[in-house]
């Protein structure tokens, strides 16, 4: 994660790499917004993408194993630490 300075007129400066990735020029409009402890900037006029429940497909791959024998151990070992 960047870090950026607050100056003395509450100005930052937006690192390059992140500039180009958010492919943010000079004097382009920035929007502004805070909420929950974020503060969010977005291109002024780009619309906010909608995620599809589809971008979260496979997010979890990997967490009970790689295989299917590890996933299954997994499985068993938390069925066998259930209370019954």
């Amino acid at each position: 994660m960047a870090k950026v300075r607050v100056r003395q007129k509450n100005q930052i400066t937006i690192p390059l790499r992140i500039a180009e990735e958010a492919n943010i020029k000079p004097d382009d409009m920035l929007e502004i917004r805070y909420a929950n402890v974020v503060i969010a900037l977005m291109p002024h006029g780009r619309k906010e993408r909608k995620r599809s429940v589809m971008d979260y497909a496979g997010i979890a791959r990997g967490t009970w194993g790689k295989t299917i024998a590890e996933i299954e151990e997994e499985l068993k070992r938390d069925r066998e630490s259930w209370e019954r």
